[in-house]
């Protein structure tokens, strides 16, 4: 469910926050078809989902386009900072899109961007959180602004600690980061690994998918933290323990201490780039994992038949 649009007032429309240091008679509404409309691709916010954009096309079908897209003409096109979801929405019935031009510099256009959606958006995932703080902590440092961390904050009501914590976030890998959006993850545990080598949150990721079971609290996190260099078998130790019988030190000498008793495996992890070192020609950045499993059965499969045909087993 999307919110209706709503009309703002003058001065949200014209606040010095979203559009910087520039005159209200300097904004003119005009009309643009939304194939003329350039969308900015690496940013922290996702589109919206189908049903969404269905849902915003039929009120501005029914109602007009209240609020219009805010852009900047730059190399002679036009980039949308605000109104992505609008443009879209416009497209989908046919019409032309109501827009404002404003001149700015990259820092400006970066906190248009990221201040419009935050303050417009009902729900934002933790990564959308995480990636926009980064932006507008960067764009206030391009401006020569101190205590940008503070900025943030400010500007969203934000304490700095928990502005903090959400950038660190934007060191995850995408798999963990997915794992905090999807609730897999609490967030501060999140953060626990965003402290983490690649390879040791790798190992993570792989681990977590194969045991969707395991739930993981802070106190966890920080303990697996100490473990680096992660491993699975250090992973299976820690989350099953009664499955591995401690070493016994005997007051008697003659007695030799019991052996770590190791449970039978029922899954391994195989990382992507481990397998593309074998330069076999798959492409497995493209592939999903059931496509990547079929291919490493097939290849021990042949592997095997070839084996056998030979008479080596």
């Amino acid at each position: 469910m999307i919110p209706k649009q709503s009309l703002p007032t003058l001065e949200e429309a014209l606040s010095g926050t979203l559009y910087g240091n520039q005159k209200p008679d300097s904004h003119q509404i005009i009309m643009l078809d939304p194939d003329e409309l350039i969308e900015i691709e690496d940013q922290p916010f996702h589109p919206y989902s189908p049903e969404q954009l269905a849902e915003l096309a039929e009120d501005i079908k029914a109602n007009g386009q209240i609020n219009p897209c805010t852009i900047r003409k730059k190399d002679g096109k036009y980039i949308i900072l605000a109104g992505r979801n609008r443009k879209r929405a416009c497209k989908l019935v046919g019409l032309k899109v109501s827009c404002i031009i404003i001149e700015c510099d990259d820092p400006t256009a970066n906190l248009i961007l990221v201040n419009s959606n935050l303050n417009q958006r009902q729900k934002l995932l933790p990564s959308e959180k995480a990636f926009a703080y980064k932006l507008q902590k960067e764009s206030y440092e391009a401006k020569g602004q101190r205590k940008t961390a503070a900025a943030v904050a400010e500007q969203n009501s934000e304490n700095v600690k928990l502005i903090q914590r959400y950038i660190k976030l934007t060191r995850l890998t995408k798999e963990l980061l997915n794992m905090v959006d999807s609730e897999r993850l609490p967030l501060m545990v999140g953060v626990e690994f965003a402290c983490l080598s690649t390879d040791d949150m790798d190992t993570i990721s792989l681990y977590l998918a194969d045991h969707p079971n395991v739930p993981v609290s802070v106190e966890a996190a920080k303990k697996i933290r100490k473990l680096s260099p992660v491993t699975e078998t250090e992973l299976d130790q820690f989350f099953y323990p009664d499955e591995y019988e401690d070493p016994q030190i005997s007051r008697d000498a003659t007695k030799t201490p019991k052996q770590k008793k190791q449970p039978a495996l029922t899954s391994i992890s195989l990382k992507i780039k481990d397998l593309e070192r074998l330069d076999c020609g798959f492409d497995f950045q493209d592939a999903d994992k059931t496509q990547i499993r079929k291919f490493v059965m097939d290849s021990l499969k042949h592997y095997f038949a070839s084996l056998l045909g030979k008479g080596s087993l």
